[in-house]
């Protein structure tokens, strides 16, 4: 089961890599989302089975135009946004499984990659209810959240 992570700080896209793979997961990083837009082209491109991480505020495209730009070629892609600027650029049209703000405990990180985990093993059954807990909508100002994967 694995994840992607894109944070241009080397520093936390190491931190979280460190402490995802000691709960299990196998992980990648990159540090920009040019830089994972061009490894989706490639031939050895594999979509993560758990989720995408990605930091919002980067040089370059941001973590929602980088999700933008999945979604059209996945749409199923699961997305977990982390940023130290909730409302400064939030997309009303990017529809992510959780919104976490910096700083980010590394309990929380591990629940939510456990959460999605149990979702990709379950078939995206409903655990709307519990990814809405974890989730920190109020500092995105987000009020009318859903499961973008709920069936």
């Amino acid at each position: 089961m694995n994840i992607d992570i894109i944070d241009d700080e080397p520093s936390l896209r190491e931190l979280y890599k460190t402490m995802i793979e000691a709960s299990g997961f196998s992980v990648n990083c990159y540090a920009s989302a040019e830089d994972y837009i061009f490894y989706t082209k490639s031939k050895n491109y594999t979509p993560p089975n758990i989720a995408l991480v990605t930091d919002v505020r980067m040089p370059g495209k941001s973590g929602y135009e980088l999700i933008d730009e999945i979604k059209k070629s996945n749409p199923e892609q699961k997305f977990v946004v982390i940023t130290g600027t909730p409302r400064d650029c939030y997309s009303k049209d990017t529809r992510a499984c959780f919104y976490l703000q910096k700083p980010l405990s590394s309990k929380k990180l591990l629940a939510v990659i456990t959460l999605l985990s149990s979702c990709a093993i379950a078939g995206n059954t409903n655990l709307a209810s519990e990814c809405k807990q974890l989730n920190d909508l109020d500092s995105f100002d987000i009020h009318d959240w859903e499961c973008p994967h709920k069936k």
